[in-house]
């Protein structure tokens, strides 16, 4: 068998293409594992990590360009790790997502299924959401960007095409702040340093969070009034996080500067809270929602609703399915708040119960209803053994699975088979540019014999 070294250099052809976009070379027996490699090029590799039974390598040159690859839109892809897609074809990302589900139900659900065409609506400028470190450029200045792939050294950023130009001059503002004002940036390996993450939404107005190793940050009017010159009216929050974790947002953030305000979000209008879950992509979220409003049509019974977020979801299914009582779960207290009010304001308040809750605390309380429906909607996680024990012995007569992990998605699904069956998955392409996919599948309660 080949001996492979860290720092060796192979050519050879791309076979196929892992789960998160990399080409797959085929050298000896060894499976090399290439990012912004594409399938049928044929590519000088160096190799960075090699283990028994395969090996990871850095893109040197392509010998012979695939005819799906494409020019990167932006100059900072290959640097930053929020894309790495961006060098293939559209038709191409969204067979390599449509596959990744297929391939997770096989390899991590134990079955096949023929997954259909990926939904896609939007390729650019898709996202209301940003979150960058703040870092020191080798002049000493305070600079917001992204980490370089595989390090945690910032990188210095002007614009994201995933954004738009809000981002530009947000980026922009910020930083002309913070040095203006000679503030200090977090040092993790020493625990020093006040300013940590740029959070930001950009919905119809703009809401700012500072995430700070303090419990204040000085001059943030001044800030307040550069961003309301630009944006118009805005809001700034403090996170304030003094652990030592990868996680960006403190457990709370606080109002600061301006004054909350409802968003247009389509049908509805709503207050969003900065910590709140809040899908990236407004188009993609819209279409997931119609359908899994659509897969419930007509439907009257008890509904259950678990990582139900800031209640828009809630809201629509509320507004289709006038005879439904539903049942809301969130565990983040704010979101339940934003909810609240929502419902509230639509006149659903009398039917519509919003919890703040464990979704698996809740399911070991709460029996069901059987035959009732139940939506889930959980991070990447997926959904504990807990849950999906309880539904199964609850006897839910329909769920809808609204997932952003295909390996998660086939995991839970493979638990509740043996008592549903799937009447449709659908995935959305709701991170273009990027490997991620969601689904929508729809299940129901097979019938006993």
């Amino acid at each position: 068998m080949l001996k492979l070294l860290v720092g060796d250099v192979i050519e050879g052809e791309v076979i196929d293409l892992g789960v998160t976009g990399e080409g797959v070379v085929k050298y000896d027996t060894y499976p090399i594992f290439v990012p912004f490699a594409l399938p049928h090029e044929k590519v000088r590799v160096r190799l960075n990590y090699v283990k028994k039974d395969y090996a990871f390598g850095d893109l040197i040159e392509v010998l012979s360009p695939s005819k799906d690859r494409i020019k990167p839109r932006c100059c900072y892809f290959g640097k930053c790790g929020g894309c790495d897609l961006q060098h293939m074809s559209k038709d191409m990302q969204l067979e390599l997502k449509r596959e990744s589900v297929e391939r997770s139900l096989r390899r991590n659900g134990g079955f096949d299924y023929d997954v259909p065409s990926v939904i896609s609506l939007n390729e650019w400028g898709y996202r209301n959401k940003l979150s960058l470190p703040f870092g020191i450029n080798g002049n000493g200045a305070v600079v917001v960007g992204f980490y370089e792939k595989r390090t945690h050294k910032v990188v210095s950023m002007k614009h994201c095409a995933l954004h738009g130009d809000w981002a530009s001059h947000l980026i922009e503002i910020v930083t002309k702040w913070a040095n203006d004002n000679h503030l200090t940036v977090y040092n993790e390996h020493t625990g020093v340093g006040l300013l940590r993450h740029l959070v930001a939404r950009k919905i119809q107005t703009l809401s700012v969070t500072l995430v700070i190793n303090g419990d204040d940050v000085k001059n943030v009017d001044a800030l307040g009034k550069a961003l309301t010159d630009k944006f118009g009216d805005c809001t700034i929050h403090l996170s304030v996080n003094k652990k030592d974790t990868n996680v960006i947002l403190g457990d709370n953030a606080t109002l600061v500067y301006g004054k909350e305000t409802e968003q247009d979000l389509g049908k509805f209008s709503a207050v969003v809270s900065p910590v709140s879950f809040f899908q990236v992509n407004g188009a993609v979220r819209d279409a997931i929602y119609t359908a899994v409003a659509d897969h419930l049509k007509g439907y009257e019974g008890q509904l259950v609703e678990l990582y139900s977020g800031v209640g828009l979801l809630t809201a629509e299914l509320a507004s289709r399915l006038e005879h439904t009582h539903i049942t809301s779960v969130e565990i983040v207290p704010e979101a339940v708040d934003d909810a609240k009010r929502l419902m509230k304001k639509l006149g659903f308040g009398h039917r519509v119960n919003c919890i703040c809750d464990d979704a698996t605390k809740f399911m070991a309380k709460h029996k069901g209803v059987k035959d009732s429906a139940i939506i889930l909607d959980p991070p990447r996680k997926g959904c504990t053994p807990e849950v999906l024990d309880g539904i199964v012995n609850a006897g839910y007569g329909k769920i809808i699975y609204v997932s952003c992990n295909p390996a998660t998605l086939a995991r839970d699904l493979k638990t509740l088979l043996p008592h549903y069956e799937i009447i449709t998955l659908q995935p959305y392409d709701m991170f273009p540019q990027t490997s991620h996919v969601e689904s929508v599948v729809c299940l129901k309660r097979k019938i006993q014999q």
